[in-house]
């Protein structure tokens, strides 16, 4: 069986050390060959030494082009991974991508560069991890009119679920980095707490997947329990659902890679797909746009063409707010 070389960009992150952990359980499948980090270069060299890798922070794009690889993990915060991704998929190598920024930034461009170098992008985000073994039941990774009715992605609804306008100008960081399901880092959680990131995460759906804005939505799971739901034609609802932790999304892409590439069968036992009754009677809530505008305003600056601006704003929003310069409802 073919071992799979990895390398993983940003790895002394959140996604990046998890995806380490997912490594180091599988070593006989995977080689971890490089890896990259941005500010906490004592645990790169820490991981690097225990991977036994002899060069921890080469130059990105050296990094990337290293022949060896197979797949690229590409856990680089904030807007600063788009670049790699694209470099990446320029050498028709398999990219990972926890960079939702990539697509929101990157858009039509990352599509196109994956198609004319014959690369594969896998999300690694829970939710569009959902959406394409979902869409891989019924032999399909794309939207296809004829086949699906909707897709609807889920969020947690965040620390200030049932919040009024007035209690959530009063909230502080300490408060919003309170996500109650998952553990991320501080950008991504502000994100999840203004909703910010679902919104987001319905522009990456429409780019990964081909899909029209109109035939996406978003519903709350408290629990998130269920990570996406897609409606088939006729009339059928199939929802996957597990327990909120990222390594469980990083371990089935990269087996399901692994055993892809050795043409063997792959079934994880932590994946339930959910349906019929079980699915109907699932609590989801519907989410307030009034007092939680984020996705409409985000839908709206990408019809008007207006995302990259907008992204850019709210990152350095987030930035203030974290260091108590902006109110969480000036986001």
């Amino acid at each position: 069986m073919k071992k799979i070389n990895v390398i993983v960009l940003g790895s002394t992150g959140s996604v990046g050390t998890q995806t380490l952990a997912v490594l180091k359980k599988h070593k006989k499948k995977f080689n971890l060959v490089g890896i990259s980090g941005y500010s906490n270069k004592d645990l790169l060299n820490k991981q690097a030494k225990a991977f036994k890798i002899t060069k921890a922070n080469t130059i990105l794009a050296k990094l990337i082009k290293n022949p060896k690889a197979d797949i690229v993990v590409n856990a680089i915060s904030g807007s600063a991974g788009l670049n790699p991704s694209k470099q990446i998929l320029s050498t028709g190598k398999t990219l990972a991508l926890a960079n939702k920024e990539s697509v929101i930034l990157g858009g039509k461009a990352l599509m196109d560069l994956a198609k004319k170098h014959n690369a594969q992008i896998l999300p690694l985000d829970s939710e569009h991890h959902a959406i394409l073994r979902i869409l891989q039941t019924k032999s399909l990774t794309k939207y296809s009119p004829k086949h699906v009715r909707k897709i609807t992605l889920t969020c947690s609804g965040g620390p200030f679920y049932g919040y009024k306008t007035a209690q959530l100008k009063k909230v502080t960081p300490k408060d919003a980095l309170k996500n109650p399901n998952w553990d991320m880092g501080p950008k991504i959680l502000i994100e999840s707490a203004t909703l910010l990131n679902k919104g987001f995460e319905l522009i990456e759906a429409h780019h990964l997947f081909s899909c029209p804005l109109k035939k996406l939505d978003a519903v709350i799971d408290r629990k998130s329990y269920t990570h996406a739901m897609v409606e088939f034609q006729p009339k059928e609802r199939i929802a996957l659902a597990y327990k909120p932790d990222m390594k469980i999304v990083i371990e089935d892409t990269l087996l399901d890679y692994y055993h892809e590439t050795n043409g063997t069968k792959f079934k994880n036992r932590h994946l339930k797909f959910l349906s019929g009754k079980k699915l109907a009677t699932h609590p989801f809530k519907k989410i307030n746009h009034r007092t939680f505008p984020a996705i409409t305003r985000i839908l709206k600056a990408h019809k008007q063409g207006k995302i990259s601006s907008f992204y850019k704003k709210s990152e350095k929003n987030i930035k203030e707010f974290l260091s108590n310069k902006r109110g969480f409802t000036e986001i």
